[in-house]
């Protein structure tokens, strides 16, 4: 994490110190949450629509806060004794701190990742791949936006040799801010998929605003990105893009090229050059995080001993494609987001999995997807095989639309819509039997996880 001095850290953001007696104090890591303030902190005040850190400076110095930011217009209350940097805007502040910290961590390489889908995955499998070799840190979390990567480059070791930075984006300029902070060494984009249509409209307007990454990357760097995505092989040649390009994917044109050899149930394999890689993951997709996280790490210089005894010691996050072994039945927890593209992807694992007697899909809302969302979740909803899957179970609003897509391949007897998520635990419960797998994916908004919870305790 960061250390400095209360002058070292007012120089770095152009603010001033309180009180000169206080210069040498010595800063020890950031916190902008006064439920995680550690002794030696300082505190960062953020001010939001509903929410205002400027209440909570005294309760963080009760708890070991040593200094803190102050805004223009903050009154400082006569309890609090600790000093104060006087800035102009607290969030500037921290992102101006978090810059240039980072132009100082000199012999630490950053690893950018953006992409609709796959992030969090990547980031997990080149962190466990390249723990084998260097020490490194990596966004903890999905703090991915303009508060989440200034702290994560403000919690760096200044002997890091590689941190993995996961970047997300809602609206154009979001990137662009976080790239400039983390300055990366290797800009990855996993994919372009239709979530963000809300703001970006289209998956052209996806892309614009993710290559916005390379914005920050250095001018040594590597620029790397999925060569089977039909969005960037039509598009990528539009853009001027002066670091090494390197694609990755599954067709032969790309400079990078893995090939799928099996998808058992928990693992995935796939080839290059001659070499098989094996990770503890579900899901097709994952040849494509995989694969990238072996074109990096290959960059980086591991061996290939290295580089799988790494993939083989990686966990599925929570919510991430996690299978759960329950009382008899499977769950296949899928809950964290859902677009069009992760969701197909999430039906062709379920489709795959073979052993079980029958196959349930709860599915919620695809959220953020734009004028077009009536649309896109009819399509897929369409494009549910009733071969594949004995009934589905649809949650929310948006998914009534679904639900009428597939009511063009299933009878009634065998696909459900609700509103209420009570009435859909009732049925689902009543459907599970034996050796049932049940999937659940639905946007984060949706808590579908709730469903999980609450068929955990149900015994066959």
């Amino acid at each position: 994490m960061i250390e400095r001095s209360l002058s070292e850290i007012a120089k770095m953001i152009g603010g001033e110190i309180s009180d000169e007696k206080y210069t040498d104090l010595k800063i020890k890591g950031i916190s902008t949450d006064s439920r995680t303030i550690q002794d030696g902190n300082l505190y960062i005040p953020l001010i939001g629509e509903v929410f205002d850190g400027r209440l909570f400076i005294k309760e963080c110095e009760d708890k070991g806060a040593i200094a803190f930011l102050a805004d223009h217009d903050c009154k400082i209350k006569n309890n609090i004794s600790i000093p104060y940097i006087r800035v102009e805007d607290t969030l500037k502040a921290l992102q101006d701190l978090a810059r240039a910290y980072r132009t100082e961590l000199k012999d630490t390489k950053v690893i950018g990742i953006t992409g609709s889908n796959g992030k969090t995955t990547t980031k997990d499998l080149l962190y466990e791949v390249l723990k084998e070799k260097y020490k490194v840190q990596k966004t903890i979390g999905n703090l991915n936006n303009e508060i989440g990567v200034p702290k994560t480059i403000l919690s760096l070791e200044e002997d890091t040799d590689i941190a993995i930075v996961e970047m997300g984006t809602d609206s154009f300029g979001d990137i662009s801010l976080t790239t400039s902070i983390s300055k990366p060494d290797i800009a990855i984009i996993t994919n372009i998929g239709d979530s963000h249509l809300e703001n970006l409209k289209t998956k052209e307007g996806i892309l614009k605003a993710k290559m916005e990454i390379v914005e920050g990357l250095s001018p040594e760097g590597y620029f790397i990105y999925n060569g089977d995505d039909p969005t960037m092989k039509k598009e990528i040649s539009t853009y001027e893009v002066k670091q090494k390009i390197i694609s990755f994917g599954e067709e032969d044109e790309n400079d990078f090229v893995v090939k799928a050899s099996g998808d058992n149930r928990g693992k995935v394999s796939f080839t290059h050059d001659g070499e098989t890689y094996t990770i503890p993951l579900l899901g097709s997709h994952n040849i494509y995080n995989g694969g990238v996280t072996v074109l990096v790490s290959s960059l980086l210089g591991l061996s290939n001993n290295q580089i799988k005894k790494g993939l083989s010691e990686v966990t599925p996050a929570n919510n991430r494609s996690r299978m759960i072994e329950f009382d008899g039945f499977d769950v296949l927890d899928d809950c964290y987001k859902s677009n069009p593209q992760s969701l197909r992807s999430g039906l062709e694992t379920t489709k795959l999995l073979g052993g079980y007697d029958s196959k349930i899909l709860v599915l919620g809302d695809m959220l953020e997807l734009g004028e077009t969302e009536n649309d896109l979740h009819y399509e897929v909803g369409r494009e549910i095989d009733p071969k594949d899957i004995d009934y589905c179970l649809f949650f929310g609003s948006l998914s009534k639309h679904m639900y009428e897509g597939a009511l063009e391949n299933f009878s009634k007897d065998r696909i459900y819509h609700f509103t209420s998520k009570n009435d859909l635990i009732d049925k689902l419960k009543s459907l599970i039997t034996k050796s049932s797998l049940v999937f659940v994916k639905g946007s984060h908004g949706m808590h579908m996880e709730e469903i999980i919870e609450s068929i955990s305790k149900l015994k066959l």
